[in-house]
């Protein structure tokens, strides 16, 4: 299977890059952090102290999900942000959605930790979906 256009890697590190911002945002005390930890078997200081550690895993997986969700859209010549958001809709839905699910079901983990790190990976796939259709 040959790609129809070539990787933009700019693209696929600016992706990267918001999504570990995002991350900030998104599991900081001022939105979700406070709900997630609450969810959680963790205490605040538990995952204060693992934060780069966190950080750093958490800004390679996201290269290399908007590298594979890259790849993905040009094998589909997915090139407009509107193609982009159905394919990272798509990757969203079969991927990150059932896997998520099988894992917190299997680890009983609440509900509402479901919602927000399903959430999380729905935002930054649209986004990355975004980026990606726009910038290849």
């Amino acid at each position: 299977m040959e790609p129809v256009y070539p990787i933009n890697f700019w693209a696929v590190f600016v992706c990267g890059l918001i999504a570990m911002a995002l991350d900030f945002v998104y599991y900081s005390p001022l939105l979700l952090g406070k709900i997630w930890i609450a969810s959680s078997e963790k205490s605040e200081e538990e995952e204060t102290i693992n934060k780069s550690k966190i950080c750093v895993t958490c800004f390679f997986a996201q290269l290399v999900m908007a590298y594979i969700l890259a790849r993905l859209m040009s094998y589909l010549g997915a090139s407009t942000p509107q193609e982009g958001i159905r394919v990272a809709f798509m990757a969203w839905l079969g991927f990150v959605a059932t896997t998520t699910t099988v894992t917190f079901i299997n680890e009983g983990k609440k509900f509402a930790q479901f919602l927000i790190d399903g959430g999380f990976h729905f935002i930054v796939l649209l986004i990355f979906g975004i980026i990606l259709g726009s910038w290849h």
